[in-house]
């Protein structure tokens, strides 16, 4: 069973993906997830156990302008 925190990774993934195969540069994201947050804004996203977070740091590091 995924954490409500994998599950709203994974939100916030597929949002990336969408916005970025519609050819949207400048993205917003928005969470209540603080820790979620925190961990994709500082840096912690590369020493994640989680994929998604992972992935998110990897899509936050392309040309992609993404406000948290």
């Amino acid at each position: 069973m995924a954490s409500i925190f994998q599950i709203e990774a994974q939100a916030i993934l597929e949002g990336l993906k969408l916005a970025w195969m519609r050819g949207f540069r400048q993205v917003e994201v928005e969470s209540n997830n603080a820790l979620l947050i925190d961990t994709i804004r500082n840096n912690f996203a590369a020493n994640s156990n989680t994929i998604e977070v992972r992935l998110i740091h990897e899509w936050y590091n392309r040309d992609l302008q993404v406000k948290l």
